[in-house]
């Protein structure tokens, strides 16, 4: 970034920034009446109006230089072929690959790994018809009513937006909670108003370490236990999305609940992964 900012393009735009400062974008349309159709566009559903904003074609145009003197078309490139770009944990930043509907491969280290993205979609997609539709039942056979996501940052962040966002579209007979506040006042204000017996908890951690999310979980089966089933009817009410399957299985995780995602996979970004089951 150091370079970037000591840039010629960039030295340039802090002296258009200063010379544009006072311009009125009405008048950007009284001098262009193209404005609109030069700076707006339609991609994949989405539409981009950037008309509206204090850009004159001088700015874009260096806006655009930049970009090219940042390399960002080799970066995008490097990012989508799995090169390692996390520079700091040395590893490949590919929540891209999560979104990748085409048959075209997507390597990390050699590994192909769309097939076993493709394994973790399916299993989340039968694992959530059979949620919706009555199939999947608690310890004593009655379907599940209400589901509580323990997660923090992005175990949390991203499927509690999510499930706001399409609210109208939920099931009528699921409710979704989210806990991720360490202090216990929160998860016992949500178990308050729970049956346990209809409940499911989603446990959201990468490594199944994290601390918060494990003390909240803890609270979440001891709860369960003394309210309701025994040791052996916890994997009918709890499942997990992390990369440390064995750490699931240890907490009382059925292996086919475990929901795996991967190391490449960062923590804002999780949310196409099975962090986002709610």
């Amino acid at each position: 970034m150091f370079q970037l900012t000591r840039s010629v393009t960039w030295q340039a735009l802090e002296r258009l920034r200063d010379k544009t400062a006072n311009d009125r974008i009405r008048d950007y349309f009284t001098n262009d009446p193209q404005r609109f159709e030069k700076m707006s566009l339609r991609v994949g559903g989405l539409f981009l109006d950037y008309s509206k904003h204090q850009v004159s074609d001088e700015v874009l145009a260096k806006l655009i230089e930049l970009a090219d003197h940042s390399a960002l078309v080799q970066r995008r490139a490097q990012m989508f072929s799995g090169d390692i770009i996390n520079v700091t944990e040395n590893r490949p930043v590919l929540h891209t690959a999560l979104r990748h509907l085409g048959d075209e491969p997507v390597y990390v280290d050699g590994e192909d790994v769309m097939p076993e993205i493709t394994r973790t979609r399916e299993q989340i997609k039968l694992f959530s018809e059979a949620v919706r539709s009555g199939e999947w039942k608690g310890y004593n056979g009655q379907r599940i009513k209400d589901v509580v996501n323990i997660g923090i940052g992005g175990s949390d962040l991203g499927p509690n937006m999510a499930v706001r966002a399409l609210l109208k579209y939920r099931h009528p007979e699921l409710h979704f909670h989210f806990v991720s506040n360490v202090d216990g006042t929160h998860i016992q204000k949500v178990l308050s108003r729970l049956d346990p017996a209809t409940t499911l908890f989603i446990v959201s951690t990468k490594t199944f370490s994290t601390q918060e999310t494990l003390l909240n979980a803890k609270t979440a089966r001891r709860w369960f236990l003394e309210n309701a089933g025994e040791d052996a009817d916890v994997g009918a009410h709890f499942i997990a999305a992390s990369t440390n399957r064995k750490a699931a299985m240890e907490f009382g995780i059925r292996e086919e609940n475990v929901f795996e995602f991967w190391a490449w996979v960062g923590g804002r970004y999780s949310m196409w992964s099975s962090i986002g089951l709610p």
